[in-house]
């Protein structure tokens, strides 16, 4: 990491404990704000995580809106991280961002209408992530050691990664798929264009932060930590969106892929399946407690109670 240091700025949340060293001055334009545009920027995950919500929550499997409000409470552990800048709420960053990427490992590799490995595969799952939580918890602790701080910091990162690479490997199978449609790679284009931008922000801000502050011409800071927010963003909604069309179109609910503004992204299903969940109704109505099967018109069922005479 680069040896600039902005930790040592104390503020209205006292000295910072965090071990992540992030390239935006601390407390630089509030006293209450440990990281100004880092917290602002996180808001957008936020947003993108409840619009998530909102338009892939009537007919799709429970396990979509879920992993659209994973990124909504990345994004209220990222302000939480970076507007105080103290580790017990780094991990509320961290943790659930663990989460989020594990729940689209299972959506990735258990896609079809059958499941491939049953309950044990998202019990390890939990297993796993609540066991690098702890390793985390554990040498995070110790965030006066530079040593612990590294393997906290690293442990979380490289888990991170792998993990995402793995989904990020599955979602190219999506895009390589004999029947894939170019609204799909589109999709897949503008997300891996999107995250590897914000992801060399993302490193230029973490490894040459003096030179960041130190630009020719007094050039302000860009603060590209905060544009990986947005970028991450983004890409994490993009990403939710391809797994959520490719699911499904393999479940034969006819998905088709929308566009708001050429921007914004969404699943759409027909009328007639914004009524089912995971392909059970939870409620039927009177007509469907008489009439079993809701394909016939009314005046073709045969009445339950016949008259005798």
């Amino acid at each position: 990491m680069d040896s600039y240091n902005n930790n040592s700025v104390e503020g209205f949340w006292g000295q910072p404990t965090s071990t992540g060293n992030w390239c935006e001055k601390n407390y630089h334009v509030t006293h209450y704000i440990a990281e100004f545009f880092n917290t602002l920027s996180s808001f957008c995950m936020i947003c993108a995580g409840i619009f998530g919500v909102i338009m892939h929550s009537k007919g799709f499997e429970l396990r979509y809106p879920v992993a659209f409000a994973s990124i909504i409470v990345v994004g209220i552990g990222s302000i939480l991280f970076h507007g105080t800048l103290l580790f017990s709420l780094q991990l509320f960053d961290e943790i659930p961002m663990m989460f989020c990427v594990l729940i689209l490992l299972y959506s990735v590799v258990e896609n079809k209408p059958q499941k491939k490995f049953g309950i044990w595969f998202p019990i390890l799952l939990i297993c796993w992530c609540v066991g690098i939580s702890s390793i985390m918890i554990g040498s995070g602790k110790e965030y006066d050691n530079e040593f612990m701080q590294d393997m906290e910091f690293y442990v979380f990162q490289g888990t991170f990664v792998i993990t995402s690479i793995i989904v990020y490997v599955h979602t190219i199978l999506i895009v390589l798929n004999p029947d894939g449609e170019p609204a799909v790679t589109r999709l897949w284009l503008l997300g891996s264009a999107i995250f590897l931008f914000g992801y060399i922000g993302w490193h230029i801000d973490l490894h040459f932060c003096s030179v960041v502050n130190q630009l020719p011409f007094a050039l302000p800071n860009p603060q590209l930590h905060a544009w990986w927010h947005l970028t991450a963003s983004y890409g994490s909604y993009l990403l939710c969106v391809l797994v959520t069309y490719d699911r499904t179109k393999i479940l034969n609910k006819k998905p088709t892929l929308k566009w708001i503004f050429n921007i914004i992204p969404f699943v759409q299903l027909p009328l007639h399946n914004t009524n089912e969940n995971g392909g059970k109704r939870l409620f039927k109505s009177k007509k469907e407690l008489i009439y079993e099967d809701e394909n016939e018109q009314p005046d073709e069922k045969v009445p339950l109670l016949k008259d005798e005479n």
